[in-house]
């Protein structure tokens, strides 16, 4: 650790540059890192602590990660309260927050107050852009959009959807660049009376998505989007539950290691990577030896072979569960649907992964058992949509589990083949927990060094 931050977000991983000027689309690191990094995507704004403060992309071709960096001429890593976010992104836009431990506009005292930046890629230089601050009292939460009119005349909006008290009652805010304010509505989800309390996504969403014509879902992975349209005068919020997994009904733990949506031309996808476990005795706890035993031990003691009253007829075994594989599945549905409509379903046993230069990369797809190249050696994890709606599925792998050596993985669920491998290597995927976001606002940059 240097401060309060791992060493890792001082230090950014090398990338390799992406082969277009203007790359389609990227998968960026949500969160930055701290270091001087001047490219032609570098732009700067004012805090509100008086600091000049400057963000540079850093970008790959997908599945790469690609990054930032923030930095700035008066400004240490120690006025951060955490790694500057990036929260969201729509067309050229890039919407960052940033929280300083000094200064009016302090976090020291409420994580929850910080400052929004928006990043313009498009229309000549890039730009970075202080919002104005959300009026006192108001809950910020870390899954906030921006939308750009659709007219494309440069006004946007910028929406954060806060749940209160009861699960059914919420804030949404919303800042608009025509204004140049924030307005705060009272909003109530009116859910079907068949929809049960604990069937409502929980205040610790996943993510936010936008669904098109002004309409934004706010996500809980494990129950589903609470979704409304932000440019409505009167906006009303709506429910829709997601499929659970089977094998947690609970809904606990982490549910982006196993799933995730995405919307592109009004149609909702998601994917979830299903683990599979099989049972296998570890230890059998009968106490009379037999000569089964024999092939593990060399001696057998004649008070190991004797009869006790405690001996059962049916010796009981201890089990564990071990990883099995796995199984990819899609569903999709339109915006307008009251129902999901099954994908792909895809075996980790069924998926192709014979192309000789991902074997050059990754030796260990070779399987001796299976006599082929699989993905079974591999932890996998984070499956991620692309940002196009297509049919590949990105996974996070790893030979060793705690590794700082990764691989994104790029699985064709129509082929059922190993499309894309690339190597990743950053602190940061050491236990499996990577952030990062698809984003389209590459395109629209020139990202030649300067």
């Amino acid at each position: 650790m240097e401060g309060s931050f791992p060493a890792s977000s001082l230090h950014p991983p090398a990338v390799a540059p992406a082969t277009t000027r203007c790359a389609p689309w990227v998968l960026l690191d949500s969160r930055a890192y701290f270091a001087v990094c001047k490219n032609a995507t570098t732009a700067e704004a004012t805090t509100s602590t008086g600091h000049m403060v400057k963000v540079s992309f850093c970008l790959s071709d997908p599945p790469a990660i690609s990054h930032f960096c923030v930095f700035g001429p008066e400004l240490k890593h120690e006025d951060f309260m955490m790694e500057p976010l990036v929260l969201f992104s729509a067309k050229d836009l890039v919407l960052l927050r940033l929280a300083f431990t000094v200064g009016p506009r302090s976090t020291h005292k409420d994580s929850r107050l910080a400052e929004y930046f928006l990043y313009k890629a498009g229309r000549g230089k890039p730009s970075l852009e202080p919002i104005p601050v959300t009026p006192p009292g108001t809950r910020n939460s870390f899954h906030i959009c921006v939308l750009p009119s659709d007219d494309d005349d440069g006004e946007f909006v910028i929406a954060d959807l806060c749940m209160t008290n009861p699960r059914s009652d919420y804030e949404l805010h919303v800042f608009s660049s025509k204004t140049g304010k924030w307005t705060t509505k009272q909003l109530r989800l009116q859910a079907s009376p068949v929809v049960k309390k604990e069937d409502l996504p929980g205040p610790s969403l996943d993510k936010v998505i936008a669904l098109g014509g002004g309409a934004v879902g706010w996500i809980d992975l494990w129950r589903g989007i609470i979704s409304c349209n932000v440019f409505d005068k009167n906006p009303v919020l709506s429910f829709t539950p997601v499929p659970m997994l089977e094998e947690n009904e609970r809904h606990e733990g982490n549910p982006r290691l196993f799933r995730d949506i995405t919307c592109s031309n009004g149609v909702i996808k998601f994917v979830e990577l299903d683990l599979r476990f099989k049972k296998v005795a570890v230890h059998n706890i009968k106490t009379r030896k037999t000569t089964k035993d024999l092939d593990s031990v060399d001696i057998i003691h004649d008070s190991e072979l004797l009869f006790h009253k405690d001996d059962s007829c049916t010796d009981p075994v201890e089990y564990t569960l071990v990883d099995d594989g796995w199984k990819l599945r899609t569903c999709y549905r339109h915006t307008s649907w009251d129902y999901w409509r099954k994908g792909h379903t895809v075996d980790i046993d069924d998926i192709l992964a014979d192309n000789t230069d991902h074997s050059m990369l990754l030796p260990q797809l070779w399987d001796a058992k299976a006599g082929k190249s699989t993905l079974r050696n591999l932890y996998s994890a984070y499956p991620t949509l692309g940002i196009d709606g297509g049919n590949i599925v990105y996974l996070m792998s790893k030979v060793v589990y705690n590794d700082e050596n990764a691989w994104m993985i790029g699985v064709d669920l129509e082929k059922k083949a190993v499309e894309v491998l690339v190597p990743v290597s950053s602190e940061r995927v050491c236990l499996f927990k990577p952030d990062f976001l698809p984003c389209t606002f590459s395109k629209y940059l020139d990202a030649t060094p300067r």
